[in-house]
């Protein structure tokens, strides 16, 4: 058994990227693969904006809105973390969502504490990711009423929420430790930060290996976006062989003069690349949600200028073609790719390992490609849904939708 891991961060307020940032790091924790959904939901995200009980988020956009804008007043949203080995969590009973849920509920107040946030004022929301050898907790969290901007957070309070954490959590078996090494310490009654660190002097010597390897996890790895995200387990092998084999395929139906682009190629061509863009969809699920993120979030900026049913359809459809007519010239930038280093003297040689190698990095950066479009289109609802439910008459927002209309239903 390992003792757990505590990371605790934030950006800071006033740095212009911070509260797209946080934004986009809820999406990442709520949605990422490895985060547990709730049932009928794309998401995973709990918590509490206020006190009483846990709330399960319709929507992550909810919350994600909530830190952006505190991110606007010059309040901190903090992003921690908690991890346990897999054995670890078993043996705490740490077993499905509905206990990592409880574990936090349990334990937030330690958060809140060390940072000096009053539970009244405490805002936090997690996502629980049950990932093979670590399982982890996502926490932000933040004050909702303070008033004066930070820039600093002392590294000794992760550490002290660390260790009391640890003290809570391991009390029991803290306990049995000193007990074995000192039979008149067996009714001790209080767990010291002496024994939380000669308990884990312990653990660590008992495997240094297991124990490093758990450490080091945590220690580089910057989790703060969607759009950083290392997506490489998320292209098969065997997809990315089947895509190689495509793309020379298609690089030979190629037109073999003008400019490579979607809406220039014949129309027999464009039929052969819709196939691809279909199978593309259908064998990467992850890629497909984000295809359908992306319109859900286009479709909620064109609700703001209409309520029609039949023209909502339209748009859905419209939306669903652009996308997919995106990926169709992102396939076709490849393909240019391609074409250019056929004339390398070498190319032959090192085909099949070249040809893997483009087809992964297309499906990564498709990936990139959608994830950046669904989120700037919800961050672009947000901007927008904002103004119109501020305080602007409403002949001022009638001329401000009309200035808006293009760049809401057409971009």
């Amino acid at each position: 058994m390992s003792a757990l891991i505590y990371k605790q961060r934030f950006f800071h307020p006033n740095h212009p990227k911070t509260a797209v940032s946080n934004y986009v790091h809820i999406g990442y924790i709520a949605t990422r693969p490895g985060a547990v959904r709730h049932e009928n939901l794309s998401h995973g995200l709990f918590g509490k904006l206020k006190p009483g009980e846990l709330q399960v988020f319709q929507s992550w956009q909810e919350v994600a809105r909530i830190a952006r804008q505190i991110s606007k007043d010059g309040k901190n949203m903090y992003r921690s973390v908690i991890s346990f080995r897999t054995e670890t969590a078993l043996e705490l009973g740490l077993t499905d969502f509905a206990d990592w849920q409880q574990y936090i509920e349990q334990h937030i107040a330690t958060l809140a504490t060390h940072n000096r946030i009053k539970t009244e004022n405490l805002c936090w929301a997690a996502a629980f990711h049950n990932e093979k050898d670590h399982p982890h907790l996502h926490v932000v969290f933040w004050d909702k009423g303070q008033t004066i901007m930070k820039n600093f957070t002392h590294p000794e309070v992760p550490n002290r929420i660390r260790k009391q954490l640890i003290k809570d959590t391991f009390a029991y078996k803290i306990k049995e430790f000193c007990a074995s090494r000192d039979r008149f310490k067996s009714g001790i009654t209080e767990v010291t930060d002496r024994m939380v660190e000669e308990f884990e002097a312990y653990l660590k010597q008992l495997n240094p290996k297991t124990f490093r390897a758990f450490q080091e996890r945590f220690k580089n790895e910057d989790e703060d976006s969607l759009l950083r995200f290392p997506k490489h387990h998320l292209a098969e092998p065997a997809a990315v062989k089947r895509l190689a084999h495509r793309l020379f395929e298609l690089r030979s139906q190629m037109p073999k003069t003008g400019r490579l682009a979607y809406k220039l190629l014949p129309p027999e061509v464009k039929i052969v690349v819709d196939e691809l863009v279909q199978d593309l969809l259908q064998e990467n699920r992850y890629l497909a949600q984000m295809v359908e993120d992306y319109v859900e979030a286009k479709l909620q900026l064109a609700k703001l200028y209409t309520s029609d049913p039949e023209n909502l359809e339209k748009q859905r459809r419209k939306y669903q073609n652009e996308a997919e007519k995106r990926i169709a010239n992102r396939i076709l930038s490849t393909i240019r790719t391609i074409i250019k280093l056929e004339k390398e003297a070498d190319f032959g040689i090192r085909q099949a390992h070249r040809q893997y190698t483009m087809a992964e990095q297309l499906l990564l950066g498709l990936l990139d490609l959608m994830e950046s479009l669904s989120m700037h289109a919800g961050l672009d609802y947000d901007d927008k849904a904002k103004v119109l439910s501020g305080d602007l008459s409403k002949q001022a927002k009638k001329e401000w939708l009309l200035r808006n209309k293009d760049r809401g239903m057409e971009r």
